[in-house]
């Protein structure tokens, strides 16, 4: 019997990028409990991380998660908790409103300019709660619940697709986005990176490099896991095999800006991966680092960015 409750456990384990959201929330309940001195939040969330690829919850794995096991070994580990989904959209607006997503009228994940934006105008965000808090508030990342750009005639483009992404008058601001919903800084993409229609960063509000033309997808990584990215148009300055290292870098400035600048004022920093959603594209730095194919290089550079962030 004893085996048996030991095998159910072990299938049970929860992945390290829940952890971390279930850790955000002891923090919260700290912060709503009125203690004297509100903690600063760093809430890392990865996609697709199985928790047998992380060490600390499986030690056969073949693949080095030095920093994730580290922030185990000092932090907490969970071994029953729940997702609110399995995929990328309703996760993401369950962990910023609280709310389960299947109460939406909505099925899948957005892609493309699709919108509006899951998340209402008049809903209560976990970062506007925090900003109410006296937090100074940013994302880094994917965005993916949804947003509104608009066509030269000043209509919304509420659809997806190459035609949609084609129509976007990049002079007019992008309604729906982080900094609608409680964030005071963004620098991400509007869905996932590497899999979309648009290959362009967005800086708050507007794209500030728009995309040119159509992806040559005949240079990259030609592996089982990277022909999930669709045909879409792609800016001049976007690597989708870079992505990650730009939203670290992101994520990097403004904690050293927000010492320098505001030191004794509390952050809440939501850092939105895109490690280790499929296609599994690593960085030049990190192909070839481990014995687990492309997939397994991605995990370890995406356990580089936590150790990166957590510095």
């Amino acid at each position: 019997m004893n085996e048996l409750i030991e095998r159910r456990a072990r299938e049970r384990l929860l992945t390290p990028c829940l952890a971390i959201v279930a850790w955000l929330t002891l923090l919260l309940f700290q912060v709503a409990s009125g203690a004297k001195s509100n903690p600063n939040i760093l809430f890392i969330l990865a996609d697709d991380l199985g928790y047998g690829d992380v060490g600390c919850y499986n030690p056969q794995s073949r693949i080095p998660t030095p920093n994730l096991d580290q922030l185990a070994k000092e932090g907490m580990l969970f071994t029953d908790a729940h997702s609110p989904s399995t995929v990328c959209t309703p996760t993401r607006y369950s962990v910023l409103t609280g709310r389960m997503a299947f109460r939406l009228n909505y099925k899948g994940v957005f892609t493309g300019v699709g919108g509006p934006c899951l998340i209402t105008p008049d809903r209560l965000t976990l970062p506007g709660m925090l900003r109410k808090k006296g937090y100074e508030t940013a994302m880094f990342g994917k965005w993916h619940v949804g947003l509104t750009a608009f066509d030269k005639k000043g209509k919304p483009i509420n659809r997806n697709g190459l035609d949609a992404v084609r129509l976007i008058d990049y002079s007019r601001p992008i309604k729906g986005g982080p900094v609608d919903r409680g964030f005071d800084h963004f620098f991400g993409t509007a869905s996932c990176p590497t899999t979309d229609w648009l290959y362009a960063y967005m800086a708050g509000d507007r794209i500030p490099v728009p995309p040119t033309h159509i992806v040559d997808r005949g240079p990259l990584p030609k592996h089982p896991y990277s022909r999930d990215n669709r045909p879409g148009m792609i800016a001049p300055d976007f690597d989708l095999e870079a992505v990650d290292q730009v939203f670290l870098k992101k994520s990097l400035e403004f904690l050293k800006r927000h010492k320098q600048e505001k030191p004794d004022k509390p952050f809440f920093l939501f850092h939105s991966m895109q490690a280790v959603h499929l296609p599994s594209f690593p960085s030049e730095k990190f192909k070839g680092k481990t014995e687990s194919g492309p997939h397994g290089d991605f995990i370890f550079e995406m356990d580089h960015v936590v150790g990166e962030l957590t510095k």
